[in-house]
Parts: C-alpha cells; structure tokens; sequence
C-alpha cells in the first residue's frame, strides 16, 4: 500500500515507531535494514528510544559494495554503524553482514542465506534507488530468490560515489534477493525527497516498467512510505 506523509520527518518517525513495536514484540527480533541518506533520521530516532530489548535484537545485511572494505568510507556497513550500530551499542554478533572483500563471494551469499533460513527476517526497512532498485536489484535483472553477485547499473555506480570520500570504482554487488525481502515478516520502503518523485511516478503508474521496486506492490505486510515531494506526480486515483 502507498501512504504519503506530509513531511520526510512524519516518515522518519512512523518508521521508528514500527521499529521498536517489532523489536519489542517479538522474542527474536531480526532486522533487514538499508543503509544510506533516507533512513538516516528513522535510525536516530528509534536509537534515542530504544530499551533493554535491543540485547535481543540481530541485524542482518542488504548489500554492499563488493572490493570495498566494511571499514572504509562509503561501505553499506560503515554507513549503518555510523547511522545506527554504534548508537545502539551493538555486539559484533548481533551483526550478520556480507564481507564484499571476501576471496569467495558465494560463500559469503551462503553464509547470508543460512542465517536468514535460521533467523527469518522479522522487519526489513529498504530505499529506493534513482533506477527503481531495491538492496541492489537491479532492472532489468531477473527476480533472484537469494543472495546474488549483481552488475551494478550505470545509474546505481554513478549515484553510489556520493557516499565516498574520493571517486570509487564500482562494477559489482552482493545483495539480498528480493524475495527474500518479501519474506520478511513486516517491509517498508521509505521514499522521501522532490529527486524520487519522477522514479516513483515510474513505479506506480507505468507496470510495463518491470522495476525491482515493483515486485514489492501489492502484498498486505510491505508499504511504501512517501512525503510529499516524492508523492508530488502520483495521480491522486494511483495511491
């Protein structure tokens, strides 16, 4: 379902909100969550108001950059212990997250696949790139049921360099399926921002599209969560 907020920090707070209720109700809490500029404030949040439970709580990787080490500037995992790991305090192992420098990559999806199978995702809150992907789903790639080595898009190689300290080469990713993502007990896909509005139009009125964000539509437990700038060209009879 869509549902638009009337600002990014309406967004930020709902998510945090949610956030807490399925770290609180549930025994054994396991979150899916995607690095990167959006989920920034819902992150802050959720840490300021965080109790006891989070001793309970695992966090399973997304994606990440493959030939980028987790420590350095611009990986998906620094982003997230800047963002929301260090605030919590989190052991290293509640922290189940693909290693993109690995000597063995397929291990590495392996390894991911086996924690989800045994710790099934209680709560996935994902982004939404500029070309419609999710995690690092790209278009045009087929629906992947696990774990994966992706091309990266042009689009997602170019945008990505924001988050480095200096130009960065990218060619490829490891990334979750998307239905992996589905499988998870409760997704959200936070959109926020005038820059998603035109990409979001794509997703909801245009299904020839074929968009990994798309393969998200139409379940009762994912939502996709707007503000208004990103909500700004859905013809009001498409939300």
């Amino acid at each position: 379902m869509i549902k638009i907020f009337e600002s990014a920090e309406a967004v930020a707070n709902k998510i945090a909100e949610e956030m807490n209720h399925y770290l609180i109700e549930n025994e054994n809490p396991v979150f899916c969550l995607a690095s990167g500029s959006t989920p920034q404030k819902s992150y802050e949040q959720f840490a300021k108001n965080v109790g006891e439970e989070k001793k309970n709580l695992k966090i399973v990787s997304l994606d990440e950059w493959v030939g980028i080490s987790r420590d350095s500037e611009g990986s998906c995992y620094q982003m997230l212990n800047k963002d929301l790991f260090s605030l919590l305090q989190l052991e290293k192992d509640q922290i189940e997250f693909f290693d993109g420098t690995s000597q063995n990559l397929q291990e590495e999806c392996a390894r991911i696949d086996h924690f989800i199978e045994n710790n099934p995702i209680t709560f996935s809150l994902m982004g939404l790139g500029m070309n419609g992907h999710i995690g690092l789903n790209e278009p045009g790639s087929p629906v992947l049921n696990n774990s994966s080595i992706v091309k990266l898009s042009e689009t997602t190689k170019t945008v990505a360099q924001k988050y480095f300290d200096q130009p960065t080469h990218l060619e490829e990713g490891i990334t979750l399926g998307l239905k992996q993502i589905i499988n998870s007990k409760r997704v959200v896909v936070a959109i926020t921002g005038e820059h998603k509005a035109e990409i979001v139009k794509e997703i909801i009125e245009n299904q020839e599209a074929k968009l990994p964000a798309q393969e998200l539509l139409g379940y009762d437990h994912i939502d996709f969560y707007l503000d208004a700038d990103a909500a700004k060209y859905i013809k009001k009879g498409a939300r």
